[in-house]
């Protein structure tokens, strides 16, 4: 009996010494091999293969991108001109537009783990969206032609050529300094100016003024070689150049990022060796994935030729989802270097509402060096930008929650759930030396309109998101906690009849 009972005990440890080898063995498959399948099963379905759903989405968004501009109205526009108020501006919109964009692919290097392309925006007015708004809604603004001939001439001493003869360089109610003219043709569609077919000495003016503004952005040069001046268009005019980024087959952190810009790494706007200058960052519609709290997100955009950082702000939901929130903030527009003037936050290319080429304050940005004409950029009603601004024009209510630049991402697939890029243009109003009309004018940085460029996961898509990994991941969850408790339990009861051998049965 003795013998039988040693022998029993003996087994009883080998099912307890292999218990404990199977509940070692589970728990590392449970909590290592498991995550690691999903995670190489995250890296398949997002890095940029050919053939695959990621790789359609990347190449033709499948849903519109919700484009809106918001125009500040001018109420007083004679007082401007004589210098005896402020800027009483009254925003109106937001018109919404469906912003398609698609990209064409130019080649795919394995060596370098990228693809290049371009991409082409084009828009569609939203009737709906904007309702009870239309784009034939009429609005008196500061015209932006006129203002920016004004300041390039005045560079040249031309101001004043240039203001004697706005009317045979602008037709019928454009050649004042403020117009008012119907959305549309400020927006897209434009309206025309520089028609040059005469030969007296405002035609001599125009041939030298007019051929330095074809040069610009917001510029379309027409057959008979006339101007038509936009906001927008040029947009969709052409391609913003030519992207490189990482596809992510080798290295999945590095997935969307932008290894180069018209097969550059800077850019030349900003100069050598600025914060600005480096091409970096994503187009801001694909991230890697295993998002962490410690990361910082560069958004490329060539509307202001160069990046804007987000970084953590906490957690939002999104549709039953979790997701992070990188945003904007304070810091963002103003500079990291000790001293301004060497870094791009002072370019002094643009006068200031003074007439001086000067550092501007925390909040605004020269974009003349981007642009090519003088033009600020800010967050939308001067939002973090120094108090002065805002305090120059009547009508601004910064507000963080409607003008910040945020986006929400999923952690564990880099999936943008939901987000929106916010930026105001604006203009230094004041005296143009040569302009007599414009002598006494009221001096402030004037916005002229501030744009909201946002998508949001369509329903379709989130439930695309759950099935492709949420619903995966529960499943592996179940078979992961499953097999935890079976060994747990394999374990407790070995270990059990261990000890009742050992210590019970024998006594």
């Amino acid at each position: 009996m003795a013998s039988c009972s040693c022998c029993t005990l003996k087994v009883s440890l080998i099912l307890f010494v292999v218990s404990v080898a199977f509940f070692i063995v589970a728990f590392a498959i449970a909590f290592k091999v498991f995550d690691d399948v999903i995670y190489s099963e995250v890296n398949k379905a997002v890095r940029l293969e050919e053939d695959t759903e990621q790789y359609d989405r990347f190449i033709e968004l499948p849903f519109p991108v919700d484009f809106k501009v918001y125009l500040f109205n001018v109420e007083n526009p004679d007082e401007i001109i004589s210098g005896t108020a402020k800027p009483n501006l009254t925003e109106v919109g937001p018109f919404v537009y469906k912003q398609h964009r698609k990209k064409t692919v130019l080649n795919t290097n394995s060596e370098e783990d990228t693809i290049s392309y371009t991409q082409l925006e084009t828009f569609e007015f939203d009737t709906d969206a904007s309702a009870p708004l239309t784009e034939d809604e009429v609005i008196t603004v500061l015209n932006p032609a006129l203002m920016s001939m004004y300041q390039v001439a005045e560079e040249f001493f031309m101001a004043g050529a240039v203001d004697q003869c706005t009317k045979s360089t602008f037709p019928a109610g454009y050649e004042t300094l403020f117009i008012t003219v119907p959305v549309k043709d400020l927006l897209f569609k434009g309206f025309n100016f520089c028609k040059n077919d005469g030969d007296d000495l405002c035609a001599l003016v125009n041939d030298i003024v007019c051929k330095i503004g074809s040069t610009k952005r917001n510029i379309d040069i027409l057959e008979d070689l006339s101007l038509q001046f936009s906001f927008l268009n040029y947009k969709q005019r052409e391609p913003d150049g030519k992207y490189t980024v990482k596809r992510g087959m080798d290295d999945i952190t590095t997935l969307g990022h932008i290894d180069a810009w018209n097969n550059m790494k800077f850019t030349q706007y900003w100069g050598e060796s600025t914060t600005c200058s480096e091409v970096k960052g994503t187009d801001s519609t694909l991230y890697p994935p295993r998002v962490t709290e410690d990361n910082a997100f560069y958004i490329f955009a060539t509307d202001i030729c160069r990046f804007v950082e987000i970084t953590y702000k906490g957690e939002e939901t999104y549709k039953d989802i979790d997701g992070y929130l990188f945003g904007t903030s304070k810091e963002t527009l103003r500079s990291t270097q000790e001293n301004p003037e060497d870094d791009c936050y002072c370019s002094k290319l643009s006068k200031d509402e003074t007439g001086t080429k000067s550092c501007f304050l925390d909040g605004i940005i020269d974009m003349q060096t981007c642009f090519g004409v003088p033009v600020l950029f800010s967050f939308p009603h001067f939002l973090w930008a120094d108090e002065k601004y805002a305090n120059g024009v009547e009508g601004m209510a910064p507000n963080e929650d409607i003008h910040k630049t945020y986006l929400v991402v999923e952690p564990n697939t880099g999936t943008p759930l939901k987000g929106v890029k916010r930026i105001q243009l604006n203009v230094a109003m004041r005296p143009v030396t040569g302009v007599k009309s414009m002598l006494q004018a009221t001096r402030a940085i004037m916005p002229l309109l501030w744009i909201e460029e946002g998508v949001a996961l369509t329903d379709e898509y989130v439930d695309k998101l759950r099935s492709s990994y949420f619903d995966k991941v529960n499943l592996v969850d179940g078979f992961k906690w499953a097999l935890v408790v079976i060994s747990s339990l394999l374990l407790v009861v070995s270990g059990g009849f261990v000890i009742w051998k050992k210590f019970f049965q024998q006594s």
